[in-house]
C-alpha cells in the first residue's frame, strides 16, 4: 500500500520530499522542517482487483476471483502543545498489508477416472482456496530539525496482524458396481501476531534538491497464537499409484499454539529536484532477507489409521529485494497540479516458505491530479497494477476421454490485475 493523497499519486517515492503528514511513514525526519504539519492527512481508494489462475483446476478449468472494495489508507495528524517547543509529535493509523482472495472450481459429470473400474463412473470434484492477511499498523512520532536544513524523526509502530488460509479438496465417484470411492483434504490455519518496530528517517532540505534516507528495523515479536486443522481421508483410491487402495484417514487440531512474525530489516534513500514548476522524485529501498522460522509451533501427531507420526510445518522464509520508484510533479496554475509516476513490487518470494500466498512481482503506474481549495486541497487519481506468475498444477478436474489423465499438465499460470481509484484530501489547520 501506499500513503496520503500525493503519495500514491507519486507511488511512494516521496523518501527524500514527503512534505504532509504521510512523513510519519515515508521519512519521519522531514517532520522536523515542516513548519506547518497538516492536523489531518485522508484518502479514500476503491479497489478493483482481479486474480485467474488459467487451467488451475485441469485443461480449460480457470480459478478466479475478483472484487470491488474500500482499502484503508492513512490516518495522521500532529499534536500542537506549546511545551513541546522545537519538537513535533504525530500520530499515524495506517493498513500495511492487506491481501484477501477466494479461488474456487468444481465438477459434476460422468467420467472414466477409476482405471482399476471398467466404464464410466459417476465423478463429482471441487476446491477452494482463500487467503487473508491484513496488517495494521498505530505509531506515535517524534521529529526535530537539527537545523533549517535537516530534520531527525523516529516512529514507533504497533503492528497487528491477522493471516489466515483455507484449503479444501474433494473428489468423489462412484462407480457402476462397487463402492465409493472418495478423497477429502482439509488444511487450514489461523494466526493473530502482535508486535513492535521503529523507522529512523533523516530528512535534507537544500532547494532545489530535498533528499531522505530512512532505516525500518525488524520487527519485536511481543506474542500471538494460533490455530491448525489437517484432513486427509481416503476411501477406495490408490493415491501413490503402488497398486494398493489407501484406505484411511489422519485428522489433527491444534488450539492456542504459539504465532511467529518476523519482518525485514529496510533502508530507503530518496530525492527530488524542484524546478520552478515540475519536480522530480526518485526512491528506491532494499529488504534484508528473513531466515526460516515457524509461522506457528505445531506439534507431530499421530496417524489415527497407520499409526506413523506426521510433523506438520507452517515455516516461512524470504529473500532479499529492492524496490524503486520515480515520479513527476507538474504545476499547471496555482489551482491545479498533475502527476505521473511507476514503481516496482519485487516479490521476496522464497520456495521453502509453506506460507507464502504468491510469488510474482507486481508493477504499478499512477496519475491524477491536485487541486487546491483555500486551506483544503483535493486529489483525484488512478492506479493500475499487474504481475503474473508460472506455478505447478496440483488440481486436475479433467480426467479426459480415457481416464488417462489428459487434463493434467506440468504448469498453470497465475495473472493478477488491480485499478485503485483515489479520492483524497488533506486539511491544513
Amino acid at each position: 500500500n501506499q500513503y496520503g493523497p500525493k503519495s500514491m499519486l507519486l507511488s511512494g517515492a516521496v523518501i527524500g520530499s514527503v512534505n504532509d503528514m504521510s512523513a510519519t511513514y515515508y521519512n519521519p525526519g522531514a517532520l522536523g522542517y515542516i513548519k506547518k504539519p497538516e492536523l489531518l492527512l485522508s484518502a479514500n481508494a476503491y479497489q478493483v482487483r482481479s486474480l485467474k489462475i488459467e487451467n488451475g483446476a485441469g485443461k480449460g478449468i480457470d480459478l478466479e476471483n475478483s472484487d470491488f472494495n474500500p482499502l484503508p489508507n492513512l490516518l495522521a495528524g500532529a499534536f500542537n502543545f506549546k511545551w513541546l517547543g522545537p519538537n513535533k509529535l504525530a500520530y499515524s493509523l495506517l493498513t500495511r498489508y492487506r491481501f484477501d482472495v477466494e479461488v474456487q472450481a468444481s465438477r459434476v459429470e460422468e467420467a472414466d477416472v477409476l482405471p482399476e473400474h471398467p466404464g464410466d463412473e459417476h465423478f463429482a470434484a471441487g476446491t477452494q482456496r482463500s487467503e487473508d492477511v491484513k496488517e495494521l499498523w498505530a505509531g506515535i512520532t517524534w521529529a526535530r530539525g537539527l537545523s533549517k536544513h535537516v530534520g531527525l524523526g523516529i516512529t514507533q509502530f504497533l503492528s497487528i496482524r491477522n493471516q489466515k488460509s483455507q484449503s479444501e479438496l474433494f473428489a468423489q465417484a462412484l462407480p457402476q458396481a462397487g463402492d465409493v470411492a472418495l478423497i477429502y483434504d482439509i488444511d487450514n490455519y489461523s494466526a493473530d501476531m502482535y508486535g513492535l518496530l521503529w523507522k529512523v528517517g533523516l530528512g535534507f532540505n537544500f532547494m532545489p534538491v530535498t533528499a531522505g534516507v530512512t532505516l525500518t528495523t525488524p520487527n519485536l515479536n511481543g506474542s500471538g497464537s494460533g490455530s491448525a486443522t489437517i484432513n486427509e481421508t481416503t476411501i477406495g483410491v490408490d493415491r501413490d499409484g503402488d497398486g494398493t487402495l489407501d484406505d484411511g484417514f489422519a485428522t489433527n487440531i491444534q488450539k492456542n499454539v504459539t504465532a511467529n512474525y518476523k519482518s525485514p530489516l529496510s533502508i530507503g534513500v530518496g530525492a527530488a529536484w524542484h524546478l520552478s514548476n515540475t519536480k522530480f522524485h526518485f526512491s528506491a529501498e532494499w529488504f534484508n532477507k528473513i531466515d526460516t522460522y515457524d509461522v506457528l509451533e505445531l506439534s507431530s501427531f499421530v496417524s489415527q489409521t497407520t499409526g506413523e507420526t506426521i510433523s506438520r510445518s507452517l515455516k516461512h522464509k524470504s529473500d532479499s529485494v529492492i524496490n524503486f520508484g520515480a515520479g513527476v510533479e507538474h504545476v499547471f496554475n496555482e489551482s491545479l497540479a498533475g502527476f505521473l509516476s511507476v514503481n516496482t513490487d519485487q516479490s521476496s518470494f522464497n520456495p521453502e516458505s509453506d506460507v507464502a500466498v504468491t510469488g510474482y512481482d507486481i508493477y504499478h503506474a499512477a496519475g491524477g491530479a491536485n487541486f487546491a481549495l483555500k486551506r483544503t486541497e483535493l486529489m483525484l487519481g488512478i492506479r493500475y497494477a499487474w504481475g503474473s506468475q508460472t506455478i505447478q498444477q496440483n488440481v486436475d478436474f479433467d480426467p479426459g476421454d480415457d481416464g488417462d489423465n489428459s487434463g493434467m499438465i506440468d504448469n498453470a499460470k497465475l495473472i493478477y490485475r488491480q485499478i485503485t481509484f483515489l479520492i483524497g484530501f488533506s486539511v491544513n489547520l
